[in-house]
């Protein structure tokens, strides 16, 4: 009898570093658009600082990815090289980020808010700063939401499986689009004409051109920076509808536009995440809205309407501070930014998916209990069947995202911060949202900083990626043998 095959394979440290190497030259390449701006705006010691940091990453990069592997990628391996990327990415653009003044663990925490689209910051101001790095922190968000993995897939993985796995941890529907490739692509024009509509309609709307450019970067990511001190505060009403106007673009699933584009706008529309969006957006709105009535010292109600909606879509901008709110609208928000945005898009939280996915499972399970043992129940959710380990995914995902609020919190409480306001920053980190409650400031205990960094990633990440990076079963165990593409010579 022939010796059965392994069912359980560790990770291969040549194949994941074939893939992370390939990452950091893509990031490398795109982290040239802030030494260009540099020199547009003839900041020339920032120009070198950010083109040291490009030559950087793409020389690690090399250096990591010498020799190429073939196509055959494990998932293990798919999520350990994305985990990965969102790690040593931020380690490396930490550099520049000092030249905001500060040491490397603000750099750090500024880098790592970035990738991951939050847009907390332990910045006190930002009105000093050239205008270099303010573009680079928003071009950071930006690559953060799209390019960085995207970008990837059309450059470097084609067709092949391991791209349809890498597609699925990251953006979470596979084989939307058809092909991962056209997927890429797809998500890629769609980002630069978001990108470029929202420039245009911010300069229309009465932004410079400078500010159009970082708030929409900043907006289209859901991430939610801020080239001025004061937010949006101050900002004209029709700047603040545009800007988000544009965060809801970005908190739309992504295969969403290609079937409006293709003519099916009728499927599109009547998606059932499209309509939670808007509807959890204005139930928050609603219940900001009607408790500011009759709360004195409400801020006004527009301010009340934009922070639901920047909340809704985890993008983050405010025109007045949190810390301003009361309790009950803390709390509205915390549940607001809990929820989140689409699947399929840059946006953070659970995702309304996820969401629609629980209810209905809830229903199923009230259902159950009124029928007899042998009653089928076909469970169709949000227009679909599920099998299910897709089911599994989703309760467990859910549960990871409590878990990691819930031990955050507990770290805050010790150092003796308020509860709500914990519990807040804590979830805006974990949800990838930036909204601050005025714990978050160069005044954070270097420890609470590290937990809202941990925060951030596990939440872009959605947890399980992470998790797999560092169990030990994941790197200890027998391994596949690696298939060198035959186009690949050795020195």
């Amino acid at each position: 009898m022939a010796e059965s095959e392994s069912l359980s394979y560790a990770v291969r440290p040549r194949v994941v570093g074939a893939y992370l190497g390939q990452l950091m030259v893509v990031v490398a390449a795109l982290w040239t658009v802030p030494v260009a701006v540099a020199a547009v705006e003839r900041e020339w010691s920032e120009a070198a600082v950010h083109a040291a940091t490009a030559a950087a990453l793409a020389a690690l990069g090399w250096l990591i990815a010498r020799r190429r592997p073939g196509a055959d990628l494990q998932v293990n391996e798919a999520l350990v090289a994305v985990a990965a990327a969102f790690i040593v990415t931020p380690l490396v653009l930490a550099a520049p980020m000092m030249l905001a003044g500060i040491g490397y663990l603000d750099a750090l925490f500024e880098a790592v808010s970035g990738i991951t689209t939050t847009g907390l910051s332990t910045l006190a101001t930002v009105a000093d700063k050239p205008r270099a790095l303010i573009f680079a922190a928003a071009w950071l968000q930006w690559i953060g939401g799209a390019a960085i993995v995207v970008l990837s897939f059309v450059l470097l993985f084609g067709q092949s499986a391991s791209a349809r796995r890498l597609t699925g941890v990251v953006a979470g529907r596979q084989d939307v689009v058809g092909g991962t490739r056209a997927y890429a692509t797809v998500v890629i024009r769609i980002y630069l004409a978001l990108t470029a509509i929202g420039v245009v309609a911010l300069l229309v709307a009465g932004a410079g051109w400078f500010p159009s450019l970082a708030l929409t970067l900043a907006a289209v990511s859901t991430g939610g920076f801020s080239p001025f001190d004061h937010g949006l505060d101050g900002e004209s009403g029709a700047v603040r509808a545009v800007v988000i106007l544009i965060c809801l673009t970005g908190a739309i699933a992504v295969p969403l536009y290609q079937q409006a584009l293709s003519g099916k706008w009728r499927s599109a529309i009547a998606d059932p995440e499209l309509s939670a969006l808007f509807l959890a957006a204005l139930a928050a709105a609603v219940l900001l809205l009607l408790h500011g009535a009759v709360t004195p010292g409400s801020p006004p109600p527009g301010d009340l309407l934009f922070t639901a909606f920047s909340a809704e879509t985890t993008a983050g901008f405010a025109t007045t501070p949190v810390s301003a709110l009361d309790p009950f609208s803390k709390a509205v928000l915390i549940a607001t930014m809990t929820i989140g945005g689409s699947v399929g898009s840059s946006a953070g939280g659970i995702k309304l998916l996820r969401l629609i996915v629980f209810v209905r499972l809830m229903q199923l399970m009230i259902l159950r209990s009124r029928l007899t043992p042998r009653a089928a129940v076909a469970r169709p959710i949000a227009g679909r069947d599920w099998d299910d380990p897709e089911l599994t995914l989703i309760l467990v995902f859910i549960g990871l995202f409590f878990a990691v609020v819930a031990v955050s919190w507990l770290i805050f409480l010790w150092f003796g911060y308020a509860p709500l306001d914990s519990l807040f920053e804590v979830t805006s980190a974990t949800a990838t949202v930036g909204l601050s409650s005025g714990v978050t400031g160069p005044h954070l205990p270097a420890a609470l900083k590290g937990v809202l960094c941990a925060d951030m990633l596990l939440g872009r990440l959605e947890v399980l990626p992470l998790l797999v990076l560092v169990a030990p079963r994941t790197w200890i165990g027998q391994r596949r043998a690696v298939a060198v593409a035959a186009n690949d010579k050795t020195e």
